[in-house]
C-alpha cells in the first residue's frame, strides 16, 4: 500500500460531537485514508471548521470498531448533502484502513 492511499468507500458510522454530550448520530464515510475521510452528514448537522467529532467506526464483517477523533477541516453542500473533509486525530495503520475498505494486499 502506497503511503496515504485513498479508497472509496460507503459505510456507516456512528458519531457524536465532542463537547456536546453522548448523543449518537449517523453520517457517511465516502472516502477513507489512513489520516482523514470524506464523510457525508446529514443536512441538519453544520459544523464548523475545527469542530471535533468522536466516530465509530465499523470494520465489516466483523463485531469489530475502530474508535477515533477527527477534526472538521472543510464542509461543502452538493447534490442537498453536506460533505465534509476530517483528519484524524491520530492516523489509522494501513493495515485497519485496508480491512474497513475491505481490500487485502
Amino acid at each position: 500500500m502506497r503511503a496515504n492511499e485513498r479508497f472509496n468507500i460507503d459505510l456507516n458510522v456512528t458519531y457524536s460531537i465532542k463537547g456536546q454530550g453522548k448523543q449518537l448520530k449517523e453520517c457517511r464515510i465516502t472516502d477513507l485514508s489512513s489520516s482523514g475521510a470524506k464523510i457525508r452528514f446529514p443536512n441538519t448537522e453544520r459544523l464548523s471548521n475545527g469542530a471535533v467529532v468522536t466516530m465509530d467506526i465499523p470494520i465489516p464483517n466483523t463485531i469489530l470498531r475502530i474508535a477515533t477523533e477527527a477534526e472538521i477541516m472543510w464542509t461543502r453542500e452538493r447534490f442537498n448533502t453536506l460533505i465534509s473533509g476530517v483528519k484524524f486525530t491520530g492516523m489509522l495503520s494501513d493495515s485497519m484502513v485496508r480491512r474497513i475498505a475491505k481490500k487485502t494486499p
